[in-house]
Parts: structure tokens; sequence; C-alpha cells
């Protein structure tokens, strides 16, 4: 008895063991993929992280740091019948990729790293690509499972999930198929997407495109891919997703060239997509960044940023920065598909858009026409990975890099424009046209938009004196370095002064003050205006009639009754003048 429990001892002991060993020489074919971004992605990145750095946003800081290191997930290598050496992974792990590198990491932390890895091709709905070594550093990879896995089999996952974003570590975790054909749902309509493999061996996030692997006793390494990891179910414990090996070899025969493509029919299904997808009744700036090319993100997402602060709505503007603040790259393609979605969207209604023509242009892709609200739109396609994908789109999104200097240069005359300043101070030149007497306009004034105030004083040194109260409108016309302001003021002013005539005192009128400003970008804030000043008695519109003009309560200050008439209506309540000033906005 005694010796026939040592034998199971040594026997279990023995399994271990080897399936240990056997575990661990998974790591010579299992790596962690990581991606470089395009040199216009992290000069942006950059650029945003200084900014955020300066608030003191050390979280956005954090984020964009990690982000740049470029750890995405795990893939594998296969090799094929002629000894090419290949990795598979998902193509969610080196979508927006510049370049591709792999690292594998032995059990005592000894790394090799392979750079510029070449994506051979990439399959977005099944959600595999198949990268290329430069050279031949493998003799075998990993084998292929035989026979379909079936509910209750054990299953292995494999793989190189991150530690809090930084650091990728080895992870080879057990456990059992819950669903060898699941399919999920893939919208409203009842279309599903699959079937998938459903286990429950653990996977995080840097998992995707390691390979769910089945025990199998005829390989070098005592295990055979089943199925690449691609996804974890959301409030659903312990339910991922392989994509099961079969779809993983038809992969590979178009992939390798076993079967042939028809490049034409794979972009028309790609444009239909792309045009159903825009004729809906919502916005589609996330559809339409679902099919940019990452050098048309690159090269245009730092002025569809700047256009999307300026004018975007604010439920846009805190989506996307939403869709950042998890991807930066995605976020930056939302922003590019935002500035596309804006060039078609009509100030009333949907967009209309439908397929025009398609015709292979001279670089290897093709020049779509769409018809988009009656006009026709002509946009480039370029095969990425091969997919087919927008990297042009008429004028709004054309990878000019000149757009994000001339905005700057129209915000910076904007700004030297001032042409809705917070304080703007004048002083200047009045002639009392009635009168014909020369005076002086001294004004304190502050609109934004098209509405502000004014304070005035008009003064001519003693015979005449009117303090006004107004409030404007202001319209700013700029035509590149100049600008004008047409303006209209309405309000309240109070004359004093010896030669004022009212019944009751001091003189109150309503008062109308139009004109025109003039300024220029080349010296910030120095304004040039002309206007026409009218002032009419409020007493004398109340009182006027009253009063007989044979009564003459000022006689003594006149000579004669026909001074005294002249000098009411040059002076008591009807007064026109012509204002110049030179002034100063803040």
């Amino acid at each position: 008895m005694y010796r026939r429990l040592l034998c199971i001892l040594v026997l279990t002991f023995t399994v271990a063991v080897f399936g240990f060993s056997q575990a661990s020489a998974l790591r010579d074919y299992v790596g962690s993929v990581s991606i470089g971004f395009h040199p216009d992605v992290e000069s942006y990145m950059k650029k945003t992280r200084e900014n955020m750095q300066k608030r003191g946003y050390t979280n956005s800081v954090k984020a964009i740091d990690n982000y740049l290191k470029g750890l995405r997930g795990s893939g594998f290598v296969f090799v094929d019948d002629q000894g090419k050496n290949y990795l598979l992974t998902n193509h969610h792990v080196i979508e927006q990729s510049n370049t591709l590198s792999v690292v594998f990491e032995k059990q005592d932390g000894t790394k090799t790293r392979y750079d510029e890895l070449k994506v051979v091709m990439a399959d977005e709905d099944k959600d595999i690509a198949l990268l290329a070594f430069s050279g031949k550093p493998f003799t075998q990879g990993l084998a292929f499972n035989t026979t379909l896995v079936d509910d209750g089999d054990t299953v292995f996952a494999a793989g190189f999930p991150g530690l809090g974003g930084t650091i990728a570590l080895w992870q080879f975790t057990q456990g059992t198929v819950s669903n060898a054909v699941a399919r999920l749902p893939k919208n409203d309509e009842g279309e599903t997407i699959g079937p998938y493999i459903q286990h429950t061996a653990q996977i995080d996030p840097g998992n995707s495109g390691g390979p769910l692997l089945a025990a199998a006793a005829d390989v070098p390494t005592g295990y055979a891919v089943a199925g690449i990891n691609t996804m974890s179910a959301l409030f659903h414990q312990a339910a991922n997703y392989a994509i099961p090996i079969a779809d993983v070899q038809a992969f590979l025969n178009i992939a390798l060239g076993k079967e042939p493509v028809n490049d034409r029919e794979l972009l028309e299904k790609r444009v239909n997509a792309f045009v159903k997808g825009i004729n809906v009744p919502r916005s589609v700036y996330g559809h339409i960044a679902e099919y940019l090319t990452s050098a048309c993100t690159a090269a245009n997402a730092e002025y569809a940023i700047s256009e999307l602060l300026d004018r975007g709505s604010k439920s846009q503007v805190e989506n996307i920065d939403g869709i950042f603040g998890n991807s930066p790259v995605d976020g930056m393609s939302a922003a590019v598909g935002w500035l596309i979605e804006n060039s078609m969207r009509p100030k009333s209604g949907y967009i209309k858009i439908s397929l025009e023509s398609i015709n292979a242009n001279n670089n290897d892709g093709y020049t779509v026409v769409f018809q988009v609200n009656g006009a026709s739109v002509s946009s480039e396609w370029a095969k990425e990975w091969g997919i087919w994908r927008l990297d042009r789109f008429g004028d709004a999104v054309a990878g000019d890099k000149t757009l994000l200097a001339k905005k700057e240069d129209q915000k910076k005359q904007g700004e030297n424009l001032r042409t809705e300043p917070n304080l703007y101070i004048s002083a200047g030149f009045t002639y009392l046209l009635d009168p014909g007497m020369p005076a002086f306009n001294l004004s304190l004034k502050g609109w934004g938009g098209v509405t502000g105030w004014a304070l005035r004083l008009i003064s001519t040194g003693g015979d005449f004196t009117a303090f006004d109260f107004a409030g404007g409108i202001y319209i700013p016309i700029r035509a590149g370095g100049i600008a004008f302001v047409p303006y209209g003021e309405l309000g309240l002013s109070f004359a004093f002064g010896d030669k004022v005539f009212s019944l009751m005192g001091p003189d109150m009128g309503i008062v109308f003050e139009g004109g025109l400003k003039f300024t220029t970008a080349a010296v910030p804030g120095l304004y040039f205006q002309a206007g026409y000043h009218y002032n009419l008695s409020i007493w004398d519109a109340i009182f006027g009639s009253a009063v007989n003009d044979s009564y003459n309560p000022y006689s003594p200050d006149y000579d004669s009754y026909a001074e005294y008439i002249k000098a009411r209506n040059y002076w008591g309540h009807y007064n026109s003048f012509l204002m110049f000033a030179v002034g100063y906005a803040f």
C-alpha cells in the first residue's frame, strides 16, 4: 500500500515538474507587443503633456507618459512551411502604430527584443493581425490545435498583462471552456458576431493577442494554440473570449496569399459600410474615426482638436475629451472624424451621402467620389495592413499642416485687433453743429459679443458740459489685419452749464450716438473713431409747449430778447455733435 502511494506521489511530482517546464517553454514563443506612434502623434501628445504639466494635471501627465510607452498586448510566434517567421496578435493591439516591437522574457529575467516588425495583414472584423519578423530567429513556433475544443475542456491563457499600465508581466492561467461557440450580439437588429470560445482562464488588459492553449502531448511545448484571446465581458464574471483557431487559419490562408483577394470588391464593401454609417440621424464622428488611416489621424489631429475646442458643442468636446482620456490616439481620431462630419453637416437636417464613383489612382490606392448634400466631394483611400481606410477627405482633411499655422496667425491677429475689449478709453474732438463751437470728449466703454456700455463726458470748458450713460451695440467686422466696428449707443444725458436752459435745473436728455471705429493689428489696441451724437431734452419734450417764448427769465444775461432766443435755440434742448476720437482697447 505504501509502495503504491509512493508511486502515485512520484508520478504526480513528475507530471507537475514536466508540465511546469513545458509552460516555461512557452515564454520562448509568447511575447509582449509594444508600438511606436507616428512622429506627429508623439509630437502632439508631448505638447499636450507640457500644457497639462503647467496646469498641474499630474494624473493626465502620467497617463500620457504611460501611453507613450506603447505597451499594448501580447502575441505569439508562427512559422510557416517555408520557415518564414511571423507573430500573430489582435488587430486592436497594433492599430494606431507606426512601428512595432516584441519582447520575449525568460524565467531568469533575460529579455530578447525584436524591432521593426512589419504588418503583413490585419482583419478588423475578426480582430486578427499578422506581423513579419525581419529575419528568421525562430526555427519553429507554437503548434495549432488539431481538434476543436468543446464545452468543459481545460484551457490555458498565456500573455503579458500590464501592471499599472507601465510594466508587462508574464501570466499563465488555467480555466474551462464555458461555451465553445459563443455568438455575441452585434447590434439591436439581431445580428451577431463570432463564434468565439468563451472560457474562464483569467485574462487581463495586455493579454489581448496572446494564445488560448490546450494541452497537447505530441508538441514540444506541451500546448497547442486553440485560439487567440481578444476580449472579456464587462459585468460578467470569468467570461473571456478567444478567436477559434479555424478562423485564424482561414485568415492566414488569405494573408499568405493562398487565396485570391479582389481589392476593388473589398474597397467597395468598406465604402458602402462607411456611407451606411453616415446616413443616420445622429452624430457620426465616432463611426468615421474607425475608417481613418493612422497617417490621416497624425497629419490632421492637431488642427482638428483646435477646431473642436473653438467650434464644437459642449457635449461633443466632453465626449471626445473622455475618449482622449482613455486613449489619446482614439481621441485624436475622433476629433478628425468630427472635422470631417462638420464639413458635411448642413445647417439644418441630416447628412445625405452616397457613392458617386471609385477609380484607381497612381498611389496604389483609389479615389472615391461621394455626393454629399448634392455636391461632389473627392476622397483618397489607402490600404493599411490589408484594410482599406480613408486617407483624405475633400479639403477638410487633406493633411495641410499650414492650416494650424494660418489659424494661429488669424488668432493672433484677432487678439491684436481687440474687437471685444473689456475696457476701452478714448479722447478726442467734438464739434457742436448748432452753435458751431468746439468741445472735447472723453469716453470709457466696454463690450463683448455685440453688446456693451458707455460712459461719456462732453465739455466746452464752461458754457456746456454733458455726462452720458448708454448701452450699445457693437458689430466687429474683421478683414485680415484690420477691423471695423460699426456701433450705436442709446442712453441718458445730463447737461450743465451757463448756457443750458431747463425749467427743472440740469437738463436731462435722451442721447443717441452712432459711428464707426477702426483699428489695425499692427498697433494692438489703437482705435480711431468718428460718429454723430444727438441729444433730445426730456424736459423740453414734456414742458416745452407750456413755455411762452416771450417770457424771459434769463433776460439779465442778454442784451436783447433776440439774443436770448438765439442762445436758447443753440444751447437749450436740441444738440447735434460730430465726434472724433482716438482710443485704446485693453
